[in-house]
């Protein structure tokens, strides 16, 4: 049972998060402030949401695992962070990213962990430990995990 209090606060998270909830490019994908140089690019709408609540706001999503034209534009212009799950999936979608974007860095969820459940720790733990393309394909054919 929820006290006022925490009802209150609980509004005050959600009004907080769908204040900072935008969409961004012709597939209106959720994003959050992409006015800096550097932008992070997760899977879905609710990786975007949890970056958010958990302090990252420069994030925008594919929306499903098809790369959409707004994020190869982006990429053009901006330093890209493709942060994917730690699974099988994760492994699918940095492959068919980095061929089709200009991507910097690639980000991964701590193994069998979705970017969506992520704390800000764990988040920001991935995203410092984010490598370039070249230094994964290293540690790829070296058989070392991320």
């Amino acid at each position: 049972e929820m006290n006022m209090k925490e009802v209150g606060r609980e509004l005050g998270e959600s009004s907080r998060l769908s204040y900072s909830l935008k969409t961004y490019g012709t597939e209106n994908l959720p994003c959050g402030d992409l006015s800096g140089d550097e932008v992070i690019v997760v899977e879905g709408r609710a990786d975007v949401v949890n970056m958010i609540k958990q302090g990252v706001k420069n994030v925008i999503c594919m929306n499903g695992v098809r790369l959409p034209e707004t994020i190869k534009e982006l990429s053009k212009e901006k330093t890209v962070t493709l942060f994917v799950d730690g699974d099988r999936g994760g492994k699918l979608i940095i492959k068919n990213v980095t061929d089709n974007a200009n991507i910097a860095y690639i980000a991964i969820a701590p193994e069998g962990k979705e970017v969506e459940e992520l704390t800000s720790k764990e988040i920001l733990m991935a995203l410092r430990r984010r490598v370039t393309l070249k230094e994964l394909a290293e540690m790829e054919s070296k058989g070392r995990r991320f």
